[in-house]
């Protein structure tokens, strides 16, 4: 009997890759050059989070008013704009194992890639392209798409899947937001200790497998696969 489709999301940014926080700098330097506020993103958190909430939230924190849509649209053209600078001004890394663990879900049939991202759509890109992962990612969703994360998780699932009905989605992320937006969708959260949180962090927010990295990516694969079961009953 053939396997049903698992489709398995991942997160960008301590979950792939470092950037060396390329997007923060990019996020100040718009910032500041549409209203004039140096260092804007200080003391705002921002792991786990949409592009359009941090935004929202430095807007607030700085008492700047107007219209949210127009804002947004402007300060995604500027952080575009400066993140394809940063990127080639910080040192980053695509983190252990990735690329290996990619590859070889990417050649299994049975298996659909998606990225759950909260950056901007041409963030992730550039991110991608300049980490060489892109190949890895035709599918996704993305700060563009939803503010709330689990509102995105679950259009990366469906645009992921193509049509076809997952036997089970696991969302994987360093973040307790990325478990809850997973458990929100009745997803299964697979936590990876890369970021800011610890393993026992992800595990308290309810992750059902937690890695400290994905160095041993042989390991890894293994572990989502098996659990890739049934979906459980609603």
């Amino acid at each position: 009997m053939p396997r049903s489709l698992v489709v398995v999301l991942f997160d960008l940014d301590q979950t792939l890759l470092r950037t060396g926080g390329a997007g923060v700098l990019a996020m100040n330097r718009a910032f500041q050059e549409m209203f004039g506020v140096a260092d804007a993103l200080a003391d705002i958190p921002y792991a786990g989070r949409t592009d359009p909430s941090i935004l929202r939230d430095a807007l607030r924190r700085h008492g700047i008013d107007g219209d949210f849509q127009q804002i947004l649209a402007a300060f995604k053209e500027r952080y575009v704009w400066h993140l394809e600078r940063t990127l080639w001004e910080t040192e980053g890394q695509v983190l252990p194992g990735v690329p290996q663990l990619l590859a070889a879900l990417r050649q299994r049939p049975d298996v659909a890639l998606g990225l759950a991202t909260g950056n901007f759509r041409e963030g992730a890109r550039l991110k991608l392209r300049r980490y060489g992962l892109d190949e890895h990612f035709r599918h996704g969703a993305y700060g563009d798409d939803a503010e709330d994360r689990a509102e995105l998780v679950a259009l990366a699932a469906r645009r992921a899947a193509q049509g076809q009905e997952p036997g089970r989605v696991l969302v994987v992320g360093d973040t307790p937001l990325d478990v809850a937006a997973a458990l929100a969708c009745r997803f299964t959260p697979v936590g990876v200790a890369t970021g800011y949180y610890s393993t026992d962090d992800l595990r308290r927010a309810g992750a059902a497998v937690v890695f400290p990295d994905l160095s041993d990516w042989q390991g890894a694969l293994s572990l989502l696969l098996a659990e890739a079961g049934p979906v459980p009953p609603r």
